[in-house]
């Protein structure tokens, strides 16, 4: 009895835990819209978000649907194999979102549920079956296989139909109010409202209260025995209240609308998706409610009772609720995960999170010949017409520190009503859907709608598209060998398996939030320390973060190219990968601060153009030192992998000289970092004219071994390589010391 009821504890702490970084992964379902679009302070986001999280997770009845679906036959297994499957379940699922939190990457929490249990139900029933020596047919006891087809089947059907339904209704929808919204949404906003908001109520009655002591059977039954009436009267009361908003009291109806929607859907999570958390943990509680009930061993107790609906405490509900919204208040990976969905949908250009492929581009150079294909059928001047509905407006000046919202309020009112209406509509079929694989989808439809998917960025959004779906698929993978792993561990270490998986798990959540942590306080200060969001932030120069920024960045090279030197001399390699591991985790990306500095440009003047114009050098020579000098550490390291012999004394003597040179432009950099004009003149930059004239002298001293044949071609090109890629760091210095010196003067 005490080890069960140490594992009870153990389901409930992993359930805690399961919520903290699921609710960081699915915040993104109800969040995204309204952050995207800036609806409102991100105060009042979250404190909407939060009332809707509570009532949902209050009111919510709490049934274990994953059980009841018959995803695994609970009457096959006896108490302590079901028990074995729960703990699976929880340790693979706190694991894999977390790690999907880490990256940044949107998930389905239901789809991460249904394949654990099918993975750790499966090789437990495969292992049981053995055990009890019962025939090969009694496979088929293990599964409800339809229904678990049903779900599977239904959830990735989900992510085409929400992508083209979206992209089709917002097309028509943006033709209709165009980019110009201040006009269209006098003439339309009211009867748009009062549909949008029919819509939500509609998906509020449907799937946010289902399942709920709100509504009693009776008046669900009502609800759906009179629809058509419910719709009418709902549409007219909306369209009414929000005509009258906005010509008295001048509210946007679009900004009613994301924020209804926002409700609705963080409601909804809360009183549905709950059971993807704590389901597990409450039907362990109600497993051992039913074994403890009776005087029987836990290997012979049958669990038919669980097949049962089970419905969760109160106080557990309560308690989820708070530790959900103090989640969404707290945790910076549900920031990341909506930071992904929101700038693979944003309208405006900027640095793009990922790379294209072979697939991304393959697709896009698919959809341009269908494009072209489409626009030669179609007569011009229809094609003219449509393409004025969509001419969008240019974009004012943002205020210093101001960030333009990604897309506008009638996007994200398309973005929450379609959600809305899709997932209501799967509710009311009984189709088993994915809110996050339908929300992600619908943000993607209408930004793919908006034409924010433009020639220089589509490649990019298209490979960020494809990379989240291919996570989808690997979700279902990684959920089912991974349950499935942990659960056949567990079946044969029992005690002693579960205490190490504790640990197991305990370490890597903790060392994921200590990198995640350590990561994103570095990006944060570098990003902003090296180009500030604001021209008046610049006085004369660099600020002084700025300064120590740049400084910080020419330690690094200091210390890579020093390993690098030491490498060549001794050939041990120890050194130079632990420090190469750090340059190639550099910030500085050419993409990123580039963008800034574009966007920085665009809130200008004229007389500012002379700071500009350093920052764009400065950041061109620092991206040619870092660029040269990881091709250096690179050229190494492949050349003591693949054993190739070490250069001799001659050449180690000329890379002495280079080294003192370096660390001589080195020395006068980071002098003249704290320098003023008075401080500096023109005689100061004849030592990088120098260096860069030793340098040259060495590399026709190397050319004329080369000609006698004094070294092998592998290691010729080895050393020729380093010192003419030495030669380009010398004059990105050079470059760098020249722009910082003009600026001054």
């Amino acid at each position: 009895m005490t080890f069960y009821i140490f594992l009870l504890i153990l389901l409930f702490v992993l359930a805690i835990v399961d919520l903290i970084v699921g609710v960081s992964n699915d915040a993104v379902n109800f969040l995204n819209s309204a952050i995207g679009s800036k609806v409102a302070p991100i105060r009042v986001i979250l404190i909407i978000a939060s009332v809707g999280i509570m009532v949902g997770a209050i009111f919510s009845e709490g049934m274990i649907e994953i059980a009841r679906s018959g995803i695994f036959q609970p009457s096959f297994f006896t108490f302590d194999k079901v028990m074995i499957i729960f703990l699976a379940v929880m340790f693979t699922d706190v694991i894999l979102l977390d790690i999907y939190n880490s990256y940044g990457l949107p998930t389905s929490t239901t789809v991460s549920l249904v394949f654990e249990l099918l993975g750790a139900s499966f090789f437990v029933g495969i292992l049981f079956l053995i055990e009890q020596q019962k025939p090969v047919e009694a496979i088929q006891d293990i599964l409800n296989y339809r229904s678990a087809l049903t779900i599977i089947s239904g959830i990735f059907l989900s992510v085409f139909v929400s992508f083209f339904v979206s992209s089709i209704v917002h097309f028509f929808t943006r033709a209709i109010f165009t980019f110009r919204l201040k006009k269209t949404v006098r003439l339309m906003g009211s009867v748009f409202s009062g549909l949008s908001l029919m819509i939500i109520t509609y998906f509020l009655l449907i799937k946010g209260l289902k399942g709920t002591s709100l509504i009693t059977k009776e008046q669900s039954a009502w609800i759906n025995e009179n629809t058509i009436l419910l719709l009418l009267v709902t549409f007219t009361s909306w369209s009414i209240i929000s005509e009258l908003a906005l010509r008295f009291w001048k509210i946007n109806p679009l900004k009613i609308i994301v924020l209804a929607g926002t409700f609705s859907l963080a409601m909804a999570f809360a009183g549905n998706d709950l059971v993807n958390f704590i389901g597990v943990a409450a039907a362990g509680l109600s497993a051992f409610e039913f074994w403890a009930s009776q005087n029987l061993p836990a290997d012979q107790f049958m669990m038919s009772a669980l097949a049962g609906e089970v419905v969760t405490s109160p106080y557990i509900l309560i308690i989820s609720g708070i530790i959900m919204v103090i989640t969404l208040w707290t945790n910076a990976k549900s920031r990341k995960v909506t930071e992904t969905e929101v700038s693979l949908g944003r309208q405006e250009e900027g640095e793009e999170k990922f790379k294209p492929n072979f697939i991304s581009r393959s697709l896009l150079s698919g959809a341009l010949t269908i494009g072209r294909v489409w626009t030669s059928v179609v007569p011009k001047e229809t094609w003219k017409a449509v393409n004025n509905r969509f001419f969008q407006l240019k974009q004012p000046k943002q205020k210093p520190n101001e960030v333009a919202p990604s897309f506008d309020l009638l996007r994200a009112s398309v973005n929450l009503v379609i959600s809305s209406a899709l997932i209501a509509y799967g509710t009311a079929s009984k189709l088993p859907l994915s809110t996050t694989f339908v929300t992600f989808m619908v943000a993607m439809g209408t930004s793919l709608a908006d034409r924010a998917w433009g020639l220089e960025s589509a490649v990019y959004r298209i490979a960020g598209v494809m990379q989240v779906i291919g996570g989808w698929l690997l979700t279902a993978l990684f959920a089912f060998l991974g349950s499935a792993v942990i659960a056949v561990t567990l079946y044969y270490t029992e005690g002693y398996g579960i205490l190490t998986l504790t640990f197991v798990c305990a370490f890597l959540l903790i060392r994921s939030h200590l990198l995640f942590n350590k990561k994103e306080e570095i990006h944060k200060k570098t990003e902003h320390a090296f180009v500030p969001d604001s021209i008046s932030s610049f006085d004369k120069g660099l600020t002084k973060s700025t300064q120590q920024t740049i400084a910080s960045q020419l330690q690094l090279y200091k210390s890579v190219l020093t390993s690098t030197f030491q490498f060549i001399q001794d050939g041990k390699k120890s050194k130079l990968e632990k420090s190469f591991k750090t340059i190639q985790n550099s910030s500085l990306s050419d993409q990123k601060y580039t963008g800034k500095v574009i966007k920085l440009i665009r809130n200008t003047n004229e007389e500012q153009s002379g700071i500009i114009k350093y920052y764009m050098q400065t950041l061109d020579a620092l991206q040619n030192i870092q660029q040269s000098i990881k091709l250096i550490g690179e050229l190494c390291l492949e050349h003591h992998r693949n054993f190739h012999p070490m250069p001799d004394d001659a050449f180690q003597n000329k890379i002495k000289i280079i080294q003192q040179s370096f660390l001589e432009i080195q020395d006068k950099t980071e002098i003249m970092l704290n320098a003023k004009a008075s401080g500096m003149n023109d005689n100061q930059l004849a030592l990088f004219q120098k260096s860069i004239q030793t340098l040259d002298e060495l590399i026709e001293k190397e050319i004329i071994s080369i000609r006698q044949k004094e070294i092998s071609n592998r290691l010729a090109t080895f050393q020729i390589r380093i010192m003419l890629e030495m030669k380009d760091v010398f004059e990105s210095y050079q470059a760098f010391y020249q722009a910082y010196y003009q600026v001054l003067k």
